[in-house]
């Protein structure tokens, strides 16, 4: 076996109790210099509690800690940071309104002049400096505000903040969860290159195609348990990694085809659609009863603002959305939802629920909008809930306890549920699995086909090309604001679309010589 060099990171026995509930217990974990080690398991399986015990975050309740051959205490994420430790969260912590030099170094003293003014000028200074390590100082404006940067350049500069302390590990929490493939590739050169100068990395992701692409060795946690202690990833296969994260064989991840004796009649129709100051132009389609409709294309393609614009939550400058013939008024969710046609937004935690509300009225309030009045009887919230709780499996306490007690999985299953509730004639979910974990995909798979079998038209917007080819019927393909490509799913494949979703229509010439050449 090859030589991990050296040990950087070690904990030994690490738990966590929240009273009754042990979130982590009694877990080894170890990181070597210039390796990076996966972190896999469900959502609820200790992942992102071990990674706040060792980035300070948390406290344990029991276990210790070694970094770079000594023992130590991490009370606070700014004695972590002090060690060399970081953490990059799914959530930036970042201001947007501030500039990218400003975001790197606010937490500097050495940048104050006299302890009190921020050195703007040193500070931008050394910003270039860090960038023209990961090759980005041309693309990357040190005083550029940081709300006008992609988010993958936004991820970069999180992981430039992380340098700038001397960082020596970094763990990266679902770090590709909103890029599109180019952008993780470049994430992931920026990893290669910082390994290279022994830095180590915990990474956590649901992505497998990620696992086996960046990963030296992985950890699997499941119930808070330790199930697999860092495993060389050449010994793994995908099956064996599913079987270590779910406890069984999962053989058909994306669940068999669901047979339906549906007419696959018109049900959503778009004519002429422009809006976004232009962005989007004379977009036209249909979509089915009993189908399964995709919609791939890398970030910025214009996805999301299309599903706004039909859905009503943003309105357009012309043409029409038609549902079961019937106009629907532009800018307009109330009216949308009336009629039958709902939307679970891609972000699920600012969009999708409320947080600090009960899971019964998160489950329920969508259906008020079809009501008479905003008050449901306590008793019909009380049933829908449960009913729709059993039917998604969803791991819930008590229907009384906050949206923000459930992991990613169930506040997902929640948003679907409301939106059921409303017994929507066509239903439209942007990123329905981002950030969850296998099992619970599997889950929401088997739902969205069961509802497609059943005689419901359900519009899949996704940026996992494997989930697109899985699950849908048909898939339209959009660039630069445009659909520029219509495929029967049969005629799909993720190199073509990723064709189409690069090129736009200039890949139909390359298209058809390859038919040609076939």
């Amino acid at each position: 076996m090859e030589s991990r060099g050296t040990l950087l990171l070690k904990a030994e026995g690490m738990s966590k109790f929240y009273g009754p509930v042990h979130a982590l217990e009694d877990v080894n974990f170890d990181l070597y210099r210039g390796e990076v080690h996966a972190l896999m398991g469900e959502n609820g399986a200790g992942k992102s509690t071990l990674s706040k015990l060792i980035a300070g975050i948390e406290t344990p309740t029991a276990g210790k800690l070694e970094f770079d051959g000594k023992p130590v205490v991490i009370p606070t994420p700014q004695v972590a940071l002090k060690l060399g430790i970081a953490m990059v969260t799914q959530e930036f912590n970042s201001i947007p309104h501030m500039t990218v030099a400003e975001n790197i170094f606010l937490g500097h003293s050495e940048m104050y002049k006299k302890g009190i003014y921020f050195d703007k000028h040193r500070a931008e200074k050394e910003t270039r400096e860090l960038l023209k390590l990961f090759d980005m100082d041309e693309s990357i404006n040190p005083a550029a505000k940081l709300s006008t940067l992609s988010v993958a350049e936004q991820q970069i500069v999180e992981i430039v903040k992380a340098v700038s302390y001397n960082a020596q590990m970094i763990i990266l929490d679902e770090p590709t969860a909103s890029l599109s493939n180019m952008e993780a590739q470049r994430l992931f050169q920026v990893i290669r290159d910082l390994k290279k100068k022994q830095v180590g990395f915990i990474l956590v992701t649901h992505r497998f195609n990620e696992i086996f692409e960046i990963s030296d060795r992985i950890t699997v946690l499941r119930d808070g348990k330790l199930v697999l202690p860092g495993a060389p990833m050449e010994e793994m296969t995908e099956q064996s990694l599913v079987r270590a994260m779910v406890g069984r064989e999962m053989v058909n991840f994306y669940g068999e085809k669901v047979e339906n004796t549906v007419q696959h009649d018109e049900i959503l129709r778009v004519e002429h659609l422009c809006g976004r100051g232009g962005f989007l132009k004379d977009i036209s389609f249909v979509a089915r009863k009993g189908e399964i409709t995709g919609f791939a294309g890398l970030v910025g393609a214009g996805r999301t603002e299309l599903m706004r614009a039909v859905f009503g939550a943003d309105s357009y400058d012309s043409g029409a959305v038609y549902l079961d013939g019937v106009s629907l008024k532009k800018g307009s969710p109330r009216t949308s939802i009336k009629y039958g046609l709902s939307m679970a937004t891609e972000d699920r935690k600012s969009e999708g629920l409320l947080l600090d509300l009960s899971l019964i009225m998160n489950t329920c309030y969508a259906k008020t909008v079809q009501k008479k009045g905003w008050i449901l009887p306590h008793k019909s919230e009380k049933a829908d809930t449960l009913k729709m709780a059993e039917m998604f499996r969803t791991k819930i306490g008590n229907i009384h306890d906050k949206g923000s007690s459930l992991s990613g999985g169930n506040q997902q299953k929640i948003v679907l549920s409301k939106w059921l509730l409303t017994n929507p004639k066509v239903l439209i979910v942007d990123e329905p699995t981002r950030g969850i974990d296998i099992a619970a995909k599997a889950d929401i798979y088997t739902i969205l086909k069961n509802l497609a079998a059943s005689g419901m038209c359900v519009i899949v917007v996704s940026s996992e090309l494997p989930e697109i080819l899985g699950i849908c019927d048909r898939v339209m393909v959009m660039k630069d604001g445009e659909i520029v490509k219509h495929m029967e799913i049969s005629e799909a494949s993720e190199e073509r679309i990723m064709a189409y979703a690069s090129l736009g229509r200039a890949a139909e010439k390359i298209d058809s010589e390859e038919t040609m050449k076939a």
